[in-house]
């Protein structure tokens, strides 16, 4: 007999929302970070603030003939390698009228230019930090007047605004209420369609795990199905249970589909038939 019980959350690629309470090898820490409480927050701040000072007063000409808004928002992904040089490619900067609304602008210095100084526990590691910097532009004067403390109806890169919706969720209110709905609706799914006699097949014994990684596109169809567990076989029958799952709504910013990864783990626990008769002589 295999019993089923599942977990469902959301990974959520470019979005940044945890935070660090004290220095550790995998966090990228910029110089005079590593003395304060937060250092990742104090990271990304100052991350922020440097993005004014890399900018160049030619750059605002150049930006003010490329969008017709005033105010704009300029993202900066910082990468560095093992040895603490710049990674080209994992490192960009771009502009944004809208988070589904960038546009190309050519600044004065590359991105690979963009200077910050790490702390040293950072400065020989791939390190990874991003944050944006909301922009108003001064057309009469041709300059930038960088806008540290203003607040957005949503931040950018913080999720979809409408949650992917699973069929029969149409009534939830909002995005946590979407995600409790889809989570009881795919466990009912898996539990339904997955075969419970593969655990005692396999010889299996005790709790097995399974971890499912897919994407709901902007179709809302379940593709790049991946799969991880003790047993090939258990990915297997993993993946064909996925790949089943119903057509959904899509997730949405600013009106617009986006696609979605997902994780999905699988607990098994695997009631062995001479488990059964045991626990039945003791009744």
């Amino acid at each position: 007999m295999l019993s089923i019980s599942i977990c469902f959350f959301t990974l959520l690629i470019s979005a940044q929302t945890k935070k660090s309470k004290k220095v550790i090898p995998e966090s990228t820490v910029i110089e005079g970070c590593q003395y304060e409480e937060d250092v990742y927050e104090c990271s990304k701040e100052k991350l922020r603030r440097s993005i004014f000072q890399y900018l160049k007063p030619s750059d605002a000409i150049l930006i003010a003939n490329s969008t017709k808004k005033d105010t704009i928002f300029v993202n900066v992904e910082f990468a560095t390698d093992s040895v603490g040089k710049v990674d080209k490619e994992r490192s960009s900067l771009t502009f944004h009228e809208t988070e589904m609304k960038p546009f190309k602008v050519e600044t004065s210095s590359s991105a690979v230019n963009f200077q910050i100084e790490l702390a040293p526990i950072s400065q020989k590691q791939t390190c990874y930090l991003s944050n944006h910097l909301f922009l108003k532009i001064d057309r009469k004067n041709n300059v930038f007047i960088p806008l540290y403390d203003y607040k957005p109806k949503r931040v950018p890169f913080s999720g979809p605004e409408v949650g992917v919706i699973y069929p029969g969720c149409k009534k939830a209110k909002n995005n946590e209420e979407r995600k409790r709905c889809m989570a009881t609706k795919i466990s009912e799914f898996v539990a339904k369609n997955y075969n419970t006699r593969l655990g005692e097949k396999l010889d299996l014994k005790g709790i097995q795990k399974i971890y499912v990684v897919f994407k709901i596109n902007t179709q809302g169809k379940v593709v790049e199905i991946r799969s991880r567990a003790p047993h090939p076989d258990l990915e297997k029958e993993a993946i064909r249970v996925v790949r089943r799952l119903p057509r959904m709504k899509p997730a949405l910013i600013e009106n617009t589909p986006i696609s979605v990864h997902y994780t999905l783990p699988i607990v098994f626990n695997v009631d062995s038939k001479k488990s059964r008769k045991e626990k039945r002589k003791k009744w």
